[in-house]
């Protein structure tokens, strides 16, 4: 029996529990409810016959007084008729039933059924008021004689109904004090049922479930040492269990597997690492060739001959070119800094200007006004000259009546504004999309790179600052630099 009970699934299992619990409820409530009916019909009985014997006590005792009343004065014909229809109805509710009480109450009962039809009639012949004087007081006295006679009947039927009653209270009193011991006769073995077949599903389905439950808390913590959970169980909880076991060894050796991966990972990680680092001194190597390769003082010393000896044939524009040019050239090779005072940035500007100028003429022009004190503001190093750079070469240069290059700078809450504008020829919406987008994601125009370039380096450096472009086709283009003085 045990083995077959182990071989049903589990909703059978707890089909035979809710069965089990449903039949021990309705023999509950069956027993119950006879219990109920039993106590409602025997004391509704006992309380209904002593109301009706009260109700036609007390309707005779009221019909009676105002009977009087009415004799006396004969102005309350209404509550006399009432009472009388009253007493009518209680009568006719008395029922003889000689199997369901005793000789005594049926032969009170028997009485007054019998005797008030004719003392009906008499009150009514009173009340027609057909009579004469004489014969109309005897009347009313013999009225008077019969109403006593019913209301002396009434009373002793109400001492007979309240002693049979009272015999059959006790004859059931009798009955529910057995009742805790019949109900616990009922009881007991159902409630022991319902507890055994409650451990039995526990231990069939609720304990491997929290067992798997502790192993689970474990395997989250990567502890795999517990044991298998064994189960005799032939049903879904056997196989979840066999599932369980063989996912907890399935996640062990997977996690063992990632674990030595990793450690693959790091070891070709740091391998990268070492390579990356290899190739960027080699880089920096090559950088210092190159750099020594052009030999900066080399370059300086023959620009300031050749200034030196335009000066001697007082050729002033010549010399000032030069010395501009190599003004430009020390300030690309020589400065390590990532920021510089706006002045400086300025002077480079002025210096590669000049030599536009010298190059276009007036078809070039610039204006620059500072509203700050240029050596105290930074900004990084070389961003204003490539951009001015952009202006000449993409935008005035490519304009037969040339233009004019625009900066102005002010300071707001601690933002550095710079403006570099110039109308050149300007760019359409579609290449102006392009550069914003090669300045953010993907620079591959030359254009893109310089403006990519310096957009990066002040994101970078400043946690709110920004490069924005604007332009339009024809008309102009403006570069606004925000750049904090507090970052």
């Amino acid at each position: 029996m045990r083995k077959k009970v182990l071989n049903q699934s589990i909703k059978v299992k707890i089909g035979i529990f809710i069965i089990a619990v449903v039949s021990a409820l309705i023999v509950n409530l069956c027993f119950d409810f006879f219990v109920v009916e039993y106590t409602s019909s025997g004391f509704g009985e006992i309380i209904n016959e002593i109301s009706l014997c009260y109700e036609l006590q007390d309707a005779m005792t009221k019909e009676k007084a105002d009977f009087g009343i009415f004799i006396r004065n004969r102005d309350n014909i209404d509550e006399l008729l009432a009472s009388c229809k009253r007493t009518d109805e209680i009568v006719d509710k008395l029922e003889l039933n000689i199997m369901h009480m005793d000789n005594e109450r049926y032969a009170k009962i028997w009485s007054i059924k019998n005797s008030y039809p004719v003392y009906a009639a008499k009150r009514q012949e009173i009340l027609d008021d057909k009579h004469e004087v004489k014969d109309f007081v005897a009347k009313v006295y013999n009225v008077y004689e019969m109403q006593d006679y019913l209301i002396s009947y009434v009373e002793r039927l109400m001492d007979v109904t309240l002693s049979e009653n009272n015999a059959i209270y006790q004859k059931r009193a009798e009955f529910f004090k057995k009742m805790p011991l019949v109900l616990g006769i009922i009881l007991i073995p159902i409630i022991v049922l319902i507890i055994y077949m409650a451990f039995k599903l526990q231990a069939l389905i609720i304990s491997p479930i929290n067992r798997m439950v502790e192993i689970s808390k474990n395997i989250a913590k990567n502890d795999f040492s517990d044991k298998d959970i064994i189960i005799r169980n032939k049903d879904e909880m056997g196989d979840l269990t066999k599932a369980f076991n063989k996912m907890k060894h399935a996640t062990s050796a997977y996690i063992s597997s990632l674990e030595e991966r990793y450690e693959l990972s790091e070891l070709l990680h740091k391998e990268a690492m070492e390579k990356m680092n290899m190739e960027k001194r080699l880089n920096e190597a090559r950088f210092d060739l190159l750099k020594n390769q052009i030999n900066p003082h080399f370059l300086f010393n023959t620009l300031n001959i050749i200034a030196a000896s335009a000066n001697l044939e007082d050729a002033k524009d010549t010399e000032d070119m030069i010395r501009a040019l190599g003004n430009i050239f020390r300030y690309s090779l020589k400065t390590d800094e990532k920021q510089v005072s706006l002045e400086r940035e300025l002077s480079i500007v002025k210096d590669y200007m000049y030599i536009q100028k010298m190059r276009f003429g007036d078809r070039v022009s610039y204006d620059i006004v500072s509203k700050v004190d240029n050596g105290n503001v930074y900004i990084p190093s070389f961003s204003l000259q490539p951009i001015v750079e952009n202006a000449i070469v993409h935008g005035i240069s490519k304009k037969e009546e040339g233009g004019e290059v625009f900066i102005r700078v002010w300071e707001k809450e601690g933002i550095l504004n710079i403006i570099v504008a110039d109308t050149g020829v300007g760019m359409n919406k579609e290449r102006l999309n392009q550069l914003k987008d090669f300045m953010r994601e993907r620079p591959t125009a030359k254009l893109g790179i310089g403006f990519g370039n310096i957009y990066k380096r002040i994101k970078n450096m400043y946690k709110t600052g920004d490069l924005r472009i604007y332009s339009k086709e024809g008309k102009m283009t403006v570069v606004y630099f925000l750049i904090p003085q507090t970052d």
